[in-house]
């Protein structure tokens, strides 16, 4: 069997694919990617399982057929050989020669009726989402998704309908993000996306850059969901189990407000982080009517403290927090502004995007 590729297009396509196999699986076959030849289309899987990316790319061929090819290698090899317009991918039924000008490479191969496929589960909910959308659903929220908590269930994106539009939130215990979308959704949508799904998905919306307004269509089943985007088919399992009310760890009303810049405060927040003590991250804030205070300090007596302007129109208090979960709020708010509410020291507070009320972000607060 005699494949032969436009390199770009080979590479543009494989590079969002191989990178869901995995070598050190307890299954060899799921390191390499299946290939499967129709009609002058090779497509393209990967899959650990829990997650299978699918893609379809052009060739010239004088067979149909399948089989498979160490994911890793496939992508070194044609990234090596990317300066050569076209590449051919010959397969004897034991090993598959890779060549370009006077480059040859050959890889073992496994069996193609081994490879494990995912399927899908019948569809309860169906959803068109500008891919711009479905970027913002996950790049406001997921920052703040827990890693390899006990509860499992926190160990990835929830999505849900809400007043009949469609909510993203994440949450590790210590803060919570959510994110309110302008789409309507009349399903009851309930689901919980796992992480590595959600970082797939990263890598192929970021393939996409400048056509944001294409629709990704989103199927959801029992226990899937599937992603089909412009050309890639994300197919994921979902995290079973029930997500908590997130709404109530959002407080209801707070008491004062820090209104502060948010380059300005990002920029304080980075001079302060290098003296940080790097395992509890804590930072005390000091509002005053017209400025905020920050001081923080590690175990070797060093200490960062800057002091910039902001409005703030409440009592004297100090409230401390990880100054991590700061900056990544910062890093998601598209405003020139942010102000964060607070009720005491003790308590909860709300940072919220004064041109964008739509996300909203709770940090817990710490002592400092």
């Amino acid at each position: 069997m005699k494949l032969i590729f436009n390199t770009k297009e080979l590479i543009e396509k494989i590079k969002n694919v191989a990178p869901t196999a995995e070598a050190k699986q307890t299954l060899a076959i799921l390191g390499n990617l299946k290939v499967t030849i129709k009609g002058n289309v090779a497509e393209f899987v990967a899959s650990d399982l829990e997650i299978q990316v699918t893609s379809n790319v052009p060739c010239n061929s004088d067979e149909d057929g399948s089989f498979t090819v160490p994911a890793k290698k496939l992508l070194e090899i044609c990234n090596a050989l990317s300066a050569h317009d076209e590449i051919t991918l010959l397969y004897d039924g034991k090993k598959i020669d890779i060549t370009a000008g006077k480059s040859k490479v050959s890889l073992q191969t496994l069996d193609s009726k081994d490879y494990p496929d995912m399927t899908s589960g019948e569809s309860t909910a169906v959803l068109n989402i500008d891919q711009k959308d479905l970027i913002k659903l996950i790049s406001k929220t997921s920052f703040a998704m827990a890693y390899q908590d006990a509860r499992h269930f926190l160990n990835g994106l929830h999505i849900c309908s809400t007043d009949g539009q469609l909510v993203s939130v994440c949450t590790d215990g210590h803060r919570l993000a959510k994110h309110t979308t302008p789409i309507k959704c009349e399903d009851n949508v309930s689901i919980i996306i796992p992480r590595k799904a959600i970082v797939e998905l990263n890598r192929i919306l970021a393939a996409f850059d400048g056509i944001s307004d294409n629709l990704t269509e989103v199927n959801i089943s029992s226990n899937t969901v599937t992603f089909n985007i412009g050309g890639f088919i994300l197919i994921s399992k979902l995290i079973e189990g029930s997500y908590p009310n997130f709404n109530k760890v959002i407080p209801e009303q707070t008491q004062s407000t820090i209104k502060v810049d948010k380059l300005v405060f990002k920029n304080s927040l980075n001079i302060i982080s290098k003296v940080v003590n790097q395992q509890y991250k804590g930072v005390k804030l000091t509002p005053s009517q017209n400025s905020l205070h920050l001081i923080s300090s590690n175990t070797e007596s060093e200490v960062g403290e800057d002091q910039i302007d902001a409005q703030y129109d409440g009592e004297d208090m100090s409230i401390g927090f990880n100054i991590s979960y700061l900056q990544d709020v910062i890093d998601a708010i598209d405003g020139d502004s942010v102000d964060i509410c607070v009720n005491d020291q003790n308590s909860g507070c709300i940072l919220i995007d004064e041109s964008n009320k739509d996300s909203v972000y709770v940090i817990m607060p710490m002592r400092v």
